[in-house]
């Protein structure tokens, strides 16, 4: 026969025979194939009582109860406006969320969703490996968007450089958790290819990330940008195709040197995904060791204060251009000799940086002569960044 949580029993088999001393043992069963004894289960049912009990209490107490969003009901906003408010008071929810990231962490070895954790404290962004269904239509669709921005700068005597932004997982792979799949191990390859074949200048910038000297990392380990390092070889990389294949007036004609700040502690943005909360420093992977470096001009500045502004080059992109731990416009003012307007924007992947620029006052009121696109190669494959997504 069956008992009530399902586990059988057979027919034939006779119960055992108890004494009054193993009462406690004869009075157990087996509920949800676990033996409790009725001793246990009042200690079940009072610890989950609790819980209740206090998880309701600090529904109640909450600050954001009483108090309504202002957003529309009707599409939804008013409920996802409630939740963010309600989770963001709730007392419970920071050391629920910390007990979970240790357990997470320290017992299974992952994080939240958003990161995966490899070997001697590395951390990779799960966007990396992720790729829509038809990844190579999404490539296409890509480079015929950025073919098509080409062309508009090109009718203006403007040049378009690509400077694709190889995934970490990719230039360090021998930390990572699993290999790429083969749609995002070949995605980088097929832009560069795809990308010249339409008539766009490309910096390939595999070869400078992959071979900087002394071991010195292109890529920090808890988070999912390079190093200062890293953005310096690239834009040395930049510089080099530019001069090759889209040189413009003012080419290496300024100074510019740039000088180390001192060592700090940095806490990688895929860190936040292990949610240890406080208690990172200590059960989380160790810091990045990081010296923030910044570029200074050694030329006299202008005096004419009211004339044209002239920057021959900007640059357009997303958080690995915009942060400025990473100093990746500084380096290119250097690599270049040249001032550098820095249009980059976190946050908002590759599109809609560019979208705001080519539409903003910068571009009209001082039109470069090379614009520089930064393109993190995984928004070419990442569901919900595909081209599409951005109205020009």
């Amino acid at each position: 026969m069956t008992t009530r949580s399902g586990v059988s029993k057979a027919a034939n088999v006779p119960e055992p025979e108890t004494s009054p001393g193993d009462a406690a043992t004869a009075s157990s069963e087996v509920w949800i194939g676990v033996a409790t004894g009725s001793r246990w289960r009042w200690t079940y049912a009072i610890g989950f009582a609790l819980v209740l009990v206090s998880g309701f209490a600090a529904a109640l107490l909450n600050p954001a109860l009483p108090r309504s969003p202002s957003e529309r009901f009707s599409d939804g906003s008013w409920a996802e406006a409630y939740q963010r408010s309600f989770d963001a008071a709730s007392p419970l929810l920071a050391p629920a969320r910390t007990a979970w990231g240790i357990i997470d962490t320290g017992l299974f070895g992952q994080g939240r969703l958003g990161v995966l954790v490899g070997e001697e404290g590395w951390l990779y962004s799960r966007e990396e490996y992720a790729t829509v269904p038809d990844a190579a239509g999404a490539i296409e669709a890509t480079v015929a968007r950025i073919a098509s921005v080409r062309s508009s700068l090109a009718e203006q005597d403007i040049d378009l450089v690509v400077a694709l932004v190889p995934a970490k997982a990719a230039m360090v792979p021998e930390h990572a958790p699993a290999p790429l799949p083969a749609a995002a191990a070949e995605r980088y390859e097929a832009l560069v290819t795809q990308l010249r074949r339409a008539g766009v200048i490309v910096s390939d910038l595999r070869p400078p990330l992959a071979g900087l000297p002394d071991g010195t990392p292109a890529y920090l380990r808890t988070d999912t940008h390079w190093t200062p390092a890293g953005a310096a070889v690239a834009a040395a990389s930049i510089a080099d195709t530019i001069d090759e294949h889209a040189p413009f007036d003012g080419l290496g004609q300024r100074r510019y040197r740039t000088e180390l700040g001192s060592l700090h502690e940095h806490w990688g943005d895929l860190t936040v995904f292990l949610d240890l909360g406080p208690l990172l420093p200590r059960l989380g992977p160790p810091a990045d060791m990081l010296a923030v470096p910044q570029t200074r001009s050694l030329d006299p500045a202008s005096g004419d204060l009211f004339g044209p502004v002239e920057v021959p080059v900007a640059l357009v992109g997303t958080s690995y251009s915009a942060d400025p731990s990473w100093n990746a416009a500084g380096a290119l003012r250097e690599a270049l000799g040249a001032d550098v307007i820095d249009a980059a924007v976190s946050g908002l992947g590759p599109w809609e940086p560019m979208r705001r620029y080519l539409e903003g006052e910068a571009f009209v009121t001082a039109r470069p002569q090379v614009v520089i696109w930064e393109f993190p190669e995984r928004y070419a494959t990442l569901e919900g960044y595909g081209p599409e997504v951005t109205a020009w």
